[in-house]
């Protein structure tokens, strides 16, 4: 799509610029919803309209070309007319996030018509798709959730937690010798010592509850608050979006880009916790109207960019995603809950049953009754 004249001539005085200094030749440059292979001379991104922005890049092998290590990005809230000045580590192979010195900045900025010839426009035919999947995204959402290093990582960098330079730490933790004979793929899994992830370096999300119900709730309360999870969705609410709940939807919008364009499988993990969290609260869709009113259009337009074989390969493992949502969409028939929310949700299942083609009619497997099965000589009335 050609960029319109007037919007291009407003997004070359008012866009941000991103340059990267030194970027070596070949590597995979992102933002947002565009990637490259760069070339020699280029030297980062101009015209890029204000807002949220997910910048990534993965290096190549200087011996090999298609081989690249794994996506790393960051996310940047830029203003109109913003230089920010970065530079490439070779070292550490990785973009340096520290800010240029502020005569550096001045100096890029009145040499920018020069540097013009480096840097590539923004992508902005895919703007309104990259818009839609982070329209919740502030920046206090971002900087609360980004990794204090700023640096997402597609592969968690992770250490032992006991240094294991003997055998004897290998004994303390109850592992066998490494030149002990193995027997098994488990039991090689079982030989690797506990590992925990580099301190700055994990994205920074909200903690899921693993009770759903209060201390001291009585053995009905806790079967309650296990079908109906309002409960533990209002903790997290209270504890962490008590001034903005719908930044938990923030929160989930910030998961899904960490999935889709970071590659970051752990986000896709915490994305499924809230959205079962979110959809799976019975009390709380008829509490929240308005939350769940964008919850809808959030969830549009995320499942409108994931590859329909995706579906097959992870997201519909164990159905997750079509029960999930079935359970939802069962609760928002009642007569609690906001008629203009209750429209909006058959509106959703309508297109989705068609793009998809998911049954939301057949019974949840969940809600399938249990049967007990009774040992032979056991006498029941």
């Amino acid at each position: 799509m050609d960029m319109d004249p007037e919007l291009a001539k407003r997004l070359f005085f008012e866009g941000a610029t991103v340059i990267i200094l030194n970027v070596p030749n070949g590597m995979e440059f992102g933002i947002d919803y565009n990637n490259w292979q760069v070339g020699p001379r280029f030297k980062g991104v101009k015209m890029i309209p204000p807002g949220i922005h997910f910048i990534y890049y993965s290096s190549t092998s200087p011996h090999n070309s298609k081989e690249t290590g794994p996506r790393t990005g960051f996310f940047l809230n830029l203003k109109p007319r913003d230089l920010l000045v970065l530079h490439w580590d070779p070292k550490e192979e990785q973009v340096d996030l520290t800010p240029a010195p502020e005569e550096v900045i001045s100096r890029m900025r009145a040499d920018l018509q020069n540097l013009d010839k480096f840097l590539g426009p923004y992508p902005y035919a895919t703007l309104k798709k990259w818009i839609s999947l982070t329209s919740l995204i502030t920046e206090p959402v971002m900087k609360k959730l980004q990794p204090e290093s700023g640096q997402i990582c597609a592969f968690a960098e992770v250490l032992p937690v006991a240094a294991m330079r003997h055998t004897k730490d290998r004994v303390e933790q109850n592992l066998p010798r490494y030149d002990a004979e193995c027997k098994s793929y488990q039991e090689g899994l079982a030989r690797l010592p506990e590992m925990k992830q580099r301190k700055g370096t994990e994205i920074r999300f909200t903690c899921v509850p693993t009770q759903m119900y209060p201390d001291g709730a009585t053995p009905a309360e806790i079967t309650r608050h296990s079908m109906d999870l309002s409960y533990a969705l209002e903790m997290i609410i209270n504890e962490h979006y008590s001034s903005q709940p719908q930044d938990i939807l923030a929160e989930l919008q910030f998961a899904f880009v960490c999935f889709l364009i970071g590659n970051v499988y752990e986000a896709f993990e915490h994305w499924k916790q809230l959205l079962t969290l979110l959809c799976r609260s019975e009390e709380a869709v008829g509490k929240h109207g308005a939350l769940y009113n964008s919850l809808i259009s959030v969830l549009y337009h995320q499942l409108g960019e994931i590859p329909a074989d995706f579906f097959v390969d992870i997201v519909s493992q164990d159905n997750f995603l079509t029960s999930t949502l079935q359970v939802f969409f069962s609760y928002t028939c009642s007569p609690a809950v906001d008629r203009t929310l209750r429209k909006k949700v058959e509106k959703f299942k309508m297109h989705l049953t068609k793009k998809f083609k998911w049954d939301f009619e057949a019974e949840p497997e969940d809600w399938a009754p249990v049967v007990v099965e009774i040992p032979e000589g056991v006498l029941v009335d």
